[in-house]
């Protein structure tokens, strides 16, 4: 798995950091085309993605995917916000109240899609709030949950009601 980089457009007036966070919920299947409208903006965009392989007639299929189907994160003064919503591919914006929470969150998620590994979590049972103390994903805090035989280690993004599911080792956890 791959994730995907965030951009700045080229020449922009303002710094980064006199904008407000955004999330916009943009149209299906338009993720894409709206980073590269808005980086054509010369507004910073992130699109957090992953890359899939699949078979199709007997070839190998390389496709970049978006982690969150459906959501694009920017960040925008008041007056941009409205140029953004004139490109016909944004739904809505949605503000981000705790900004730091939704980057650490992100960061978690970049870690986790940038390194998976295999797990059984001995200790911890379905629910439990963990904390990984080693390996790749150190920091990162999430509930165990289970499918079938395998438990999973789910990260949320409390700002989406979404979550991403990866696997550690269960030497690298620590129950709560």
């Amino acid at each position: 798995m791959t994730f995907g980089a965030a951009r700045w457009g080229e020449g922009c007036e303002a710094p980064p950091a006199k904008r407000a966070w955004f999330v916009l919920h943009v149209k299906p299947r338009t993720e894409k085309k709206t980073v590269e409208r808005l980086t054509a903006m010369r507004l910073f965009v992130h699109l957090p993605t992953y890359v899939r392989e699949t078979r199709v007639q007997r070839r190998r299929v390389r496709r970049v995917l978006p982690i969150f189907p459906g959501y694009v994160f920017t960040k925008l003064f008041p007056a941009e916000r409205v140029a953004v919503l004139k490109t016909n591919l944004v739904v809505r914006t949605i503000p981000v109240e705790r900004p730091r929470l939704m980057i650490h969150q992100l960061r978690q998620v970049r870690r986790a899609a940038r390194a998976a590994t295999s797990l059984r979590v001995a200790a911890c049972s379905p629910g439990d709030l963990v904390k990984v103390v080693s390996g790749p994903f150190y920091g990162t805090e999430g509930v165990v949950s289970r499918r079938g035989r395998e438990a999973t280690l789910c990260l949320n993004v409390d700002m989406l009601g979404a979550s991403v599911e990866v696997s550690v080792s269960p030497e690298d956890v620590e129950k709560l």
